[in-house]
């Protein structure tokens, strides 16, 4: 991978070149002084320096900072003729406008770095064929990412597993075909339907968000189906549902695994008859709903327990999009954290903080069992907590490595290969199960164990009356 260093004042607009290269397959870093590059970097490592001619103009005239450096490309966001002349005559192998068409400084680069010998010994020589193809190459794949970004969908990435990602949302999203959308907690998934919907015929309708597990089990059927005048307690007056709330347009279920089983027969009805009836109706609504939804559980395994509908799950796997963990992501990981860097920067009012190789290294040796949910807040952590022009990785306060790995969750995973009792109903066999393992299991590992959120452990144990276990005093 060629390095590539830009050195800009805050305001220039090479600034923003950091970005766009970085997605192009090359290792990005920005300065807004020589004075700053060479506290934090020895230029000489980097393959070419971006420099914006104002920063330049700074250095006095006997100044021997550009003596020893890499190639270089000079951008002026006044050029003139005089100037130009100077900086070709410096050892510029560009002199070029700002702003400037990307395509033309990226070809302008390629050039550069066709033509430049390796400074690492026992480095190879990577053909310009090879580097002029791959840079291209790149370019379709950014012009996609961009198309998903035109549409405002928030996802960034440009791995071979996001790229394919893209490609399946542009084919499904101008279909109405329901969409399950798998992925770790924390990957983007929401990002996913969004764009979903963004690409679709319906665009200019509405996407109503749901998340599944944010809603009382009790209250489930209501929010989402609505409900007439005194259809129970508290209903005072009628009220549309969320699902009559995305006619025509889009409906997301996040975390569907965690829709109880009697909302699970009435949400197949819609799919199958395109109606819905409110709690308490005696009449059916039609609805021209496209449904996406998402989780993180194994449905297949809880369809085997009995917790989701077998026939509902065949509904919604029409066509599956999987979402790669971060950890898989390769070079995005610092695509994304250099995006979160300025974003945290901006909301704390912090000045633009310094992206270290040190700090670089840091987060992608990470795990990152969170996914881009805990990148996010490890950066803001860090832009909270770290001085003034450099972040500091050790301000991350990373948790271990990988939590999946501890005692306890294997433990809880020995027993997701328990069979649910034959001839019982599902809550003689919830009852059965935490009766018979609560002794020895967290309420996390019962959870996981039974593919339900703990959440739903706690509304069960309260519906049948089952105590939690009790510790006793040693």
């Amino acid at each position: 991978m060629h390095h590539i260093m830009i050195i800009c004042p805050e305001d220039s607009p090479l600034k923003d070149a950091d970005r766009w290269l970085s997605r192009y397959g090359f290792q990005v870093n920005l300065s807004h002084s020589f004075e700053q590059a060479n506290k934090y970097y020895e230029l000489a490592e980097f393959d070419l320096l971006l420099i914006d001619q104002s920063i330049i103009s700074t250095l006095p005239s006997d100044s021997s900072t550009l003596h020893n450096t890499p190639s270089r490309i000079v951008l002026d966001t006044r050029p003139s003729l005089s100037t130009g002349v100077s900086a070709m005559a410096m050892g510029a192998k560009y002199y070029l406008p700002l702003p400037t068409d990307s395509d033309n400084l990226l070809k302008r680069v390629i050039d550069v770095l066709e033509n430049t010998s390796p400074k690492k010994s026992g480095e190879p020589v990577e053909s310009s064929t090879n580097l002029a193809s791959q840079s291209f190459a790149n370019i379709e794949k950014q012009e996609e990412a961009e198309k998903l970004g035109d549409l405002d969908s928030g996802i960034i990435g440009n791995c071979p597993p996001m790229q394919e990602l893209y490609s399946d949302i542009r084919k499904v999203a101008g279909t109405d075909v329901t969409v399950l959308i798998r992925g770790e907690s924390g990957t983007g998934k929401e990002l996913v339907a969004k764009a979903l919907h963004n690409f679709s015929h319906r665009s200019e309708k509405s996407l109503i968000s749901v998340n599944c597990a944010a809603i009382p089990e009790n209250l489930i059927e209501s929010e989402l189906f609505g409900h007439e005048k005194g259809a129970f307690t508290g209903a005072v007056s009628a009220r549309d549902g969320l699902i009559f709330a995305a006619d025509n347009g889009t409906l997301f279920l996040d975390e569907i695994g965690e829709l109880p089983l009697e909302a699970q027969a009435r949400l197949l009805r819609v799919l199958q008859e395109g109606e819905i009836r409110r709690v308490g109706a005696v009449q059916s609504t039609k609805v021209n709903v496209r449904l996406v939804t998402a989780t993180h559980r194994n449905l297949i395994e809880m369809v085997r327990k009995g917790y989701f509908r077998e026939d509902l799950y065949y509904r919604l796997y029409v066509m599956e999009l999987i979402i790669p963990p971060l950890r898989a992501r390769g070079d995005d990981i610092s695509i994304i954290a250099k995006f979160l860097l300025e974003k945290a920067c901006k909301k704390h009012a912090r000045g633009a903080l310094h992206y270290s190789k040190e700090f670089d290294r840091v987060i992608r040796s990470h795990k990152w069992p969170g996914n881009v949910r805990e990148l996010e807040n490890a950066i803001e952590r860090a832009v909270i907590l770290s001085p003034a022009h450099k972040i500091d990785a050790a301000n991350l306060k990373l948790a271990p490595h990988s939590l999946s790995s501890s005692q306890d969750d294997i433990n809880a995973k020995e027993t997701l290969s328990i069979e649910p009792l034959s001839g019982t109903t599902l809550d003689d066999y919830f009852k059965h199960f935490v009766l018979t393992h609560q002794h020895k299991m967290t309420e996390t590992q019962l959870a996981q164990s039974l593919g339900i959120s703990r959440k739903s452990v706690w509304e069960r144990r309260q519906k049948l009356g089952i105590p939690k276990k009790v510790t006793e005093n040693r």
